[in-house]
């Protein structure tokens, strides 16, 4: 095994933590499209509205990763 492949201390703890960590976000933002139907009721929501509310984690999530990119590249991961 060579040195670039052995996880440095805390490196593990940390990659476990963040798979969690993702995991549970991306469940609870895909939770939102079965449950738009129910919100759509409960809070009266117009077919603009509810498409929103689908499209907008959709729309964060791709363009937000652009600038995030651009900023892990300029500074480094960390």
């Amino acid at each position: 095994m060579t040195e670039e492949s052995v996880l440095r201390r805390g490196q593990g703890l940390n990659l476990a933590l963040d798979t969690w960590a993702f995991a549970i976000t991306f469940w609870a933002w895909n939770l939102i499209g079965p449950l738009a139907s129910n919100y759509t009721k409960s809070l009266h929501l117009s077919p603009f509205e509810n498409s929103m509310l689908v499209a907008i984690p959709v729309l964060v999530g791709s363009l937000g990763r652009i600038p995030v990119g651009a900023l892990t590249d300029r500074y480094g991961g960390r």
